[in-house]
């Protein structure tokens, strides 16, 4: 194995953002020249541009991170870096519009898929040519959408015959089961290094069926005072902090996953749940649950109905109506599933009876909750990319 240490790509995951904190492009250039004198040679001729802004927004053409070769003691290895940017909620707000394929025919999210292939001809050139070099590793890194965009890139070089390690920090979801799968078998789990705080609200977003990548392996989970989603440690400063002095096996794994009794569970207490971090992985969790249970109960695979053919909006609420439709046993857990969406909400699930849960109220009910948990995403965003900055 050839990784780099967590502090080295923390620091380029951070530094990227000298692009935007920056007077200029040349005033970018001369300060990370300074600072990566040893390393590498930032130009314009190996900077990256990619379209930024959200739907709705006029998007623009803004330097976006670097292709980089690196010298001395990281001579063989290669570098592909990716700043993240204030404009990630407004992608995240349109996840109603469904999904598009990766390189590899995978589902996931358009948005960051869309970003990606603004700067793909610029990374082809550079895969080419780095054929034609005596690089062995190849390392793809960001923070934020950065590490969406990151992930992306890393699928995309695993098609050929480059070898790519993936670092990123305090990602969001990027792609549904098909992808997470895939990417994680074409680069290997051993060689994904998915960093994240305990209360960074942005990993947790989009839900389910967006999942992290790996599918399986190791996350490198980083405990973070509070319990409630906020801005600091989404943090760059914060994650360089975290990691910095530290191997990859130092830093903590994941705590263990819910069960199915114990998410069974969790589902039948009638109690009042507040917005905390603990509060959305048993809420993701059992949405998987009970999704599965109604696919199951139909006859089908559940990563069989999220095609693009519909918005996955539209197909959770068509999986879960259908569920409350089936059998009794089936539409009790869908109702108390949907009973804690209206408590996480605010709304009193006693206003409902379970064949009131129509499909479209279902559907409003997966974009309400959608939308607030990227409204705390976005105040998380607010605060650590303030102007644009990685402050």
């Amino acid at each position: 194995m050839k990784e780099m240490l967590p502090g080295f790509v923390a620091g380029l995951a951070k530094n990227v953002y000298l692009l935007t904190e920056s007077a200029s492009i040349e005033e970018a250039f001369n300060r990370l020249n300074q600072r990566y004198s040893n390393s590498f040679q930032f130009t314009n001729n190996n900077l990256l541009k990619g379209k930024t802004g959200g739907p709705g927004i006029i998007k623009c053409r803004t330097a976006f991170g670097f292709t980089l070769i690196g010298q001395g003691r990281l001579d063989g290895h290669a570098f592909i870096l990716f700043r993240g940017t204030k404009f990630l909620a407004d992608w995240l707000t349109n996840l109603n519009a469904g999904v598009s394929s990766s390189a590899c025919g995978q589902p996931v999210h358009d948005g960051f898929n869309t970003t990606f292939n603004t700067m793909k001809p610029k990374i082809q050139a550079f895969a080419q040519y780095l054929q034609t070099q005596q690089v062995h590793s190849i390392h793809c890194i960001g923070h934020s959408l950065g590490g969406a965009i990151a992930t992306i890139c890393a699928e995309w070089i695993a098609k050929s015959n480059l070898t790519p390690y993936l670092y990123t920090f305090g990602s969001p979801r990027v792609g549904l089961m098909g992808f997470a799968s895939s990417c994680t078998r074409r680069l290997g789990a051993a060689r994904i290094f998915r960093a994240y705080h305990r209360t960074d609200i942005v990993p947790f977003v989009p839900l389910w069926p967006f999942i992290h990548t790996p599918d399986k392996g190791r996350d490198y989970y980083l405990p973070s005072a509070g319990i409630i989603p906020g801005g600091q440690f989404h943090s760059m400063d914060e994650y360089i902090r975290s990691v910095s002095g530290r191997s990859w096996t130092a830093i903590g794994k994941k705590p263990a996953a819910h069960t199915d009794a114990s998410i069974e569970n969790w589902l039948k207490q009638n109690v009042v749940i507040s917005f905390t971090l603990s509060s959305i992985e048993w809420l993701n969790d059992a949405i998987v649950y009970v999704l599965k249970k109604c696919a199951d109960a139909i006859g089908q695979s559940i990563s069989n109905f999220f095609t693009s053919a519909f918005t996955l909006m539209d197909q959770i609420a068509y999986i879960l109506n259908k569920g409350i439709d089936l059998s009794k046993s089936i539409s009790t857990w869908v109702v108390q599933l949907l009973n804690k969406i209206m408590l996480m909400l605010g709304y009193s699930p006693n206003m409902v009876h379970g064949a009131q849960y129509t499909q479209m109220m279902i559907r409003s009910l997966f974009i309400e909750l959608q939308n607030r948990l990227v409204n705390h995403a976005n105040k998380a965003l607010n605060h650590v990319l303030v102007n644009g900055k990685a402050v």
